[in-house]
């Protein structure tokens, strides 16, 4: 019985590795490898369209996500909605409660081949306050020290009729986390990313791969999509 229970318990790991190297969701998303951040927006944009959990509309929102080898990930989001809600101030806030876009990443490595591999979420509002986080799941998450927050590069741009964010995701803090990643064109990973307001005047929730489950949590990477990198 013990090694019936023992060769399930294999088969059940070697099953959840591989329906996550496939991409359970199918939804999957190219990034480019760009020789710098100044190339970004010639990449193709990704947006996010599913509304979820009651939402009816959102401000149209879209980014582009590119790959600097040997350096990092960098992203931009746009969201065409004006004036948006912007109280808090500070990193690590609670922005989600404004208006804010968020992005969601998870990687792969030898560490973390058997067990609930960790996931980061980035959370930011007009304000440019960043909330940024990692674990296995959506409670007892840590925070990213002052020092790695700097690193992020996070910037925000409010114009008149939209505003955007930046980051800048570099391959040291992932492999802090993860130990050795080895980035490069033909390497996979998986991500998400969000529109959310949890402010009743204006609540809502949307993503770019959907999230089929009836209960609000963007905490769920069995739902993010399969990311690969590719040659710009």
């Amino acid at each position: 019985c013990k090694s019936y229970m023992i060769v399930n318990l294999v088969f059940f790991f070697d099953f959840w590795y591989i329906c996550k190297k496939e991409g359970v969701q199918g939804m999957r998303i190219e990034v480019p490898a760009i020789s710098s951040a100044e190339e970004l927006e010639n990449v193709e944009p990704f947006r996010v369209e599913h509304l979820l959990w009651g939402t009816t509309q959102i401000p149209e929102t879209y980014g582009y996500l590119g790959f600097v080898p040997s350096d990092g990930f960098y992203l931009k989001m746009i969201c065409k909605e004006k004036n948006p809600l912007r109280v808090y101030e500070k990193n690590q806030d609670p922005v989600y409660r404004d208006s804010a876009m968020e992005a969601f990443f998870q990687f792969d490595s030898e560490r973390e081949r058997n067990t609930n591999a960790l996931y980061l979420n980035l959370e930011v509002n007009a304000n440019g306050a960043l909330r940024a986080e990692y674990g296995e799941e959506r409670i007892y998450r840590t925070y990213f020290t002052p020092e790695e927050m700097e690193k992020f590069d996070c910037k925000t741009t409010i114009d008149e009729e939209s505003w955007s964010m930046k980051l800048h995701l570099p391959i040291a803090i992932l492999e802090k986390i993860y130990g050795p990643l080895h980035l490069d064109v033909g390497s996979s990973f998986w991500c998400n990313f969000y529109k959310i307001s949890e402010a009743a005047e204006i609540e809502h929730y949307a993503s770019y791969a959907p999230i089929r489950t009836e209960i609000p949590s963007f905490h769920l990477p069995e739902f993010f999509a399969t990311a690969d990198v590719v040659e710009a």
